[in-house]
């Protein structure tokens, strides 16, 4: 998914450094070297300098419990997430926070309805939620509360779990006091702080 040779020689280097060799950093970043259960945590991602990281989009998301299993995960290779003045990028592409027009003007709708409405759209995964929770300081401040002063719940569309009753939930991250993530199940309500983290693109056009 990542564009290697946008990075800089240095970030190159560092990289190949943290990986065992440049050209396993690209095998990385291509898709065709997996990072599974890198260290003690099982981290996904690798920093490359103070606003970088690289994150591994295709390994097997963390469980939110032991409750749970993957219904659908959807990420190939690795991608570059970098923290710019103007907001997060992944893989030079903006990452926005995208609302339904369900979501606006006091509607809201169901998960399940939202989940389909965003069927073919860019969402990132859970793999990219657990890298911004363990290196909070990518995250913009700007995600933290809506224009209303309302707490924004940002969620990760890219991976589903299915809880061991049988319920769809998606994970999200929200800042209460500190960067915290939680779980929500597809049947409740989504409302006009409930955004969905997607890249800018054709489908969806940087506001």
């Amino acid at each position: 998914m990542s564009d290697f040779e946008n990075l800089t020689l240095k970030q190159i280097r560092d990289f190949g450094d943290k990986v065992g060799g440049e050209e396993r950093g690209k095998r990385f970043l291509s898709g065709e070297l997996v990072l599974v259960e890198r260290n003690e945590v099982n981290r996904r991602w690798i920093k490359i300098d103070d606003t970088t990281i690289a994150v591994d989009l295709e390994s097997s998301p963390k469980l939110p419990s032991k409750d749970f299993e993957v219904e659908s995960h959807v990420g190939i290779g690795g991608a570059i997430v970098q923290k710019r003045d103007d907001g997060l990028y992944v893989d030079n592409l903006k990452v926005i926070l995208h609302l339904s027009e369900r979501q606006q003007g006091g509607k809201y709708l169901k998960g399940y309805e939202l989940r389909e409405e965003l069927t073919g759209k860019p969402v990132l995964n859970a793999n990219v939620l657990d890298a911004l929770y363990e290196n909070p300081y990518l995250i913009p401040e700007s995600w933290k509360k809506d224009e209303n002063g309302k707490i924004r719940y940002i969620f990760f569309w890219g991976t589903i779990f299915r809880h061991r009753v049988g319920s769809l939930d998606v994970r999200y991250l929200y800042f209460g006091g500190r960067w915290q993530w939680d779980w929500y199940w597809l049947d409740f309500d989504w409302y006009s702080n409930f955004p969905a983290a997607v890249l800018a693109g054709p489908s969806v056009p940087v506001p």
